[in-house]
């Protein structure tokens, strides 16, 4: 049972990463605008997500540490918009 709610994690998790904030993205390079969209849940989401790349990190678990990894990099670049626009 543990096994399948790490998968489903793992899932949830990656398709939130890339379907989610690949869409924001290309809504905020379109519009060339991030307004709408609030700074400070941008800098809670990437702490929130830091956080569980670490944890994955240290305890050596891939399902944790990929999708993860993978959240940080969008949200970032998302971060990144806010500079840019």
């Amino acid at each position: 049972m543990f096994e399948a709610v790490r998968w489903s994690t793992f899932a949830a998790t990656a398709v939130l990463a890339v379907f989610g904030y690949s869409d924001q993205l290309r809504l905020i390079y379109e519009n060339k605008s991030t307004s709408g969209l609030s700074l400070v849940m941008i800098l809670l989401a990437l702490w929130s997500w830091l956080s569980y790349t670490f944890y994955g990190w240290l305890h050596g678990d891939k399902k944790i540490f990929w999708p993860n990894l993978v959240g940080t990099i969008f949200i970032s670049l998302i971060l990144i918009s806010f500079l840019i626009y």
